[in-house]
Order: structure tokens, then C-alpha cells, then sequence
């Protein structure tokens, strides 16, 4: 557009003014239904399903943080010590999630880092792979071995590097 165009006394310039005034042509039905939905409180929000269900999200967020107490507290159940046997040594659970592994075991310094000691067996879940072991009372550290490579143990404290860049787990086994 030219300047001379835009002056406040252009043709133009006036017809666009009158067209963006003008009010648009709306139906009553759509109009209707727009202020319906507009209108719905904004704490539930409608999901899709066959069901035609409602989401309300502090429902949600409880049953989330009802599940992460339960994970948390299976984490800890998993690391914690289990019964003294007679000679004094501690049962201890060790689990690893591995879905897509087809060999795990642990190597630590209760088996002299040895692979092929402590191989773990597959849970019945087919995702975890679990194992006791006798410990003595104290510090451990040991990691998994998941189909030839050391991984750590993502719930357990970690410790000192193994001298190649990977960090140890830490476990400690209490006495009774």
C-alpha cells in the first residue's frame, strides 16, 4: 500500500475500518453451545473413552502418589536385610529391572567380582530379576552384570568408582 493510501481520508482504508467493526453472523446453536462448555467447572476435564468417564485430577494425583508410596516401599523391602541364618550371615534380596535381558547376575566384593557366582532368575512378573544372598553384616559393594555389561543398581546408594568410569552400588547389611 502507498502512503497516500493510508491516510485517515482513504477509501480503503475507511472500508476496512466498517468490515472489522461489523459484528459476525454467529448461530444461536453454535452460540449455545459454546457458552455451555464454557461454563463447566474447570476442575473436571472430559476424556474420551467409551465409557464417557470424567477425570478428576486430584483423584489422580492421589492414586499417583498412593503408587509411588507403594514402589518406594517395595524399593526398600527389596533392600533389606532378611533373616540371620545360623553362622551369622544376613539374607539379602537383590532385584534388577532388565524386561529385555536374557542373563543377569551380581559381582561384588562378597563373590570376588565373579560373573557366572550369583546369576539372578527371573521373576514371574518377566521383568525383574531377583536373588538371596548370604551377606555378612557390614559395607558391600557390587553391581549387575546384564547380559556382559556391569550396570549399577539404580535404587541402591552409590559408591566408588570401580577404577573405569562406572560407580559401585552400596549395600549395607545390619546384624541382629
Amino acid at each position: 500500500m502507498r502512503e497516500r493510501d493510508a491516510s485517515p481520508e482513504s477509501p480503503m482504508l475507511q472500508r476496512a475500518t466498517e468490515l472489522l467493526r461489523e459484528i459476525p453472523d454467529v448461530r444461536a446453536e453454535w452460540r449455545a453451545a459454546l457458552n455451555a462448555r464454557i461454563r463447566q467447572p474447570s476442575f473436571n476435564v472430559r476424556v474420551k473413552a467409551r465409557d464417557r468417564s470424567t477425570l478428576r485430577p486430584f483423584a489422580a494425583i492421589a492414586a499417583a502418589l498412593v503408587f509411588a508410596g507403594v514402589g518406594i516401599g517395595a524399593a526398600l523391602a527389596v533392600r533389606a536385610p532378611g533373616q540371620t541364618t545360623e553362622n551369622g550371615l544376613s539374607r539379602t534380596r537383590f532385584a534388577f529391572v532388565a524386561p529385555s535381558a536374557s542373563q543377569v547376575s551380581i559381582v561384588g566384593d562378597f563373590n570376588q567380582w565373579n560373573p557366572a557366582a550369583f546369576p539372578l532368575r527371573r521373576s514371574a512378573d518377566g521383568r525383574t530379576w531377583v536373588i538371596e544372598v548370604s551377606l555378612r553384616s557390614g559395607r558391600h559393594v557390587y553391581a549387575f552384570v546384564v547380559d556382559g555389561k556391569v550396570a549399577r543398581d539404580p535404587t541402591a546408594a552409590e559408591g566408588e568408582d570401580d577404577g573405569l568410569g562406572m560407580p559401585n552400588s552400596v549395600v549395607v547389611v545390619q546384624g541382629t
